[in-house]
């Protein structure tokens, strides 16, 4: 009903707003949007490349796949990153104490 509203209106929808209808996934104060832009690129950046890449791919293509399919697509995926190696250094990374309990912040290189 949200995008119907703003199609048939055509007005403009605030910050505020955007962020209640789930058209934004953070509001910040005016003026600062460039310089909480790059410091999420910058947390994001910290992450393993490999595996948000392939979170991110299996998150788009388990729309068009039943529920076995998509489990075994994330299998898949999840093989292909461990594979890699890249899980490695991350598991290490949480067993020496790093991004517990939803803290990120010391899980950069």
């Amino acid at each position: 009903s949200h995008a119907m509203d703003m199609i048939l209106t055509g007005r403009p929808v605030g910050a505020a707003e955007a962020l209640r209808m789930g058209l934004a996934n953070r509001v910040v104060p005016k003026g600062a949007s460039v310089a909480e832009a790059e410091a999420l690129a910058a947390k994001i950046g910290r992450f393993p490349q490999l595996c948000l890449r392939s979170d991110r791919r299996s998150s788009y293509e388990q729309w068009e796949l039943d529920f076995r399919a998509a489990m075994r697509n994330e299998f898949r995926l999840g093989l292909e990153t461990i594979r890699s190696g890249e899980t490695l250094e991350g598991a290490a990374r949480f067993a020496s104490g790093a991004g517990r309990h939803g803290a990120f912040d010391d899980t950069g290189p």
